[in-house]
C-alpha cells in the first residue's frame, strides 16, 4: 500500500504596506511655517549683525516721522539758541550711521574697527543731542508758556518726550552693536538640522525580507 504523501501549501497573502496617510491641510500649513521660520534661522545664523543694522534703519525711519513734530517746536522756539541745529545733527547722523554699518561690517570681511568706533561716537552724539535738546528745549516751553497755551500747542510737549524716547532708542542701538559677540554665539546654538519623520522615512524603506 503506498502512502501518499500529502503536501500541505500554505498560501501566503502578500504583506500589503500601509499606504501612508495624507497630511491634514493643518499639518501642510503648519509645518510650512516652521519650515520657513528654520530657513529665517539658519539665515540669520549666517547673517547675525542683520539685527542691529534692521534696529539702526528702524529708528533713523522713526526719527524721520518724528520731524514734523520737531519742526513745528522748532518755529515756536525758533528763540533758543542752536536748537535748529541739534535737530539737524540727530537728522544727519542718524542717516550716516545707517551708510556707515556697511563700512564697520563689509561682506565676507573682517569687522572695520575704525568704521565701528565712529560709529559708536554718531550714536552717541545723537544721543547728546537728544538730551541737549530737552533741557533747553524744557527750560523755555516751562518759563515761557502757560499751561493753557501749551494744551493749545501739544507738539511742544510731545517733542520733549520724543527727544527722550529718541535718546533711549539709540542706547538700545548702542547696546546691540556692543554685545553683538554675545549674542552671535548664543544664535549659533540654535538646532536647525532638519528632522526626518517616521512616515517620510518609511515611505523609502526597502523590504529586504527573503522568500523561504
Amino acid at each position: 500500500m503506498a502512502e501518499n504523501e500529502n503536501t500541505v501549501v500554505e498560501e501566503t497573502a502578500p504583506q500589503v504596506q500601509p499606504q501612508p496617510t495624507e497630511p491634514s491641510k493643518g499639518k501642510k500649513v503648519g509645518a510650512a511655517v516652521k519650515e520657513w521660520f528654520r530657513k529665517q534661522t539658519v539665515k540669520l545664523k549666517r547673517n547675525t549683525k542683520i539685527i542691529p543694522q534692521v534696529y539702526l534703519v528702524i529708528i533713523m525711519v522713526i526719527w524721520l516721522i518724528w520731524l514734523f513734530t520737531f519742526s513745528q517746536a522748532i518755529d515756536s522756539i525758533s528763540k533758543v539758541e542752536w536748537i535748529g541745529m541739534l535737530i539737524f545733527i540727530i537728522t544727519l547722523l542718524s542717516i550716516l550711521a545707517v551708510a556707515l554699518f556697511g563700512s564697520a561690517f563689509p561682506k565676507r570681511k573682517k569687522t572695520n574697527i575704525v568704521m565701528l568706533c565712529l560709529l559708536f561716537v554718531f550714536l552717541a552724539v545723537i544721543i547728546l543731542c537728544s538730551i541737549l535738546y530737552y533741557t533747553q528745549a524744557h527750560d523755555y516751553i516751562y518759563d515761557n508758556y502757560t499751561a493753557e497755551k501749551l494744551t493749545e500747542l501739544a507738539f511742544l510737549e510731545q517733542s520733549l518726550n520724543l527727544a527722550i524716547a529718541n535718546a533711549i532708542l539709540n542706547g538700545i542701538g548702542i547696546v546691540l552693536l556692543a554685545t553683538l559677540p554675545l549674542y552671535t554665539k548664543l544664535i549659533k546654538k540654535i538646532n536647525t538640522r532638519k528632522v526626518l519623520e517616521e512616515s517620510q522615512l518609511s515611505n523609502g524603506a526597502i523590504d529586504t525580507s527573503a522568500e523561504v
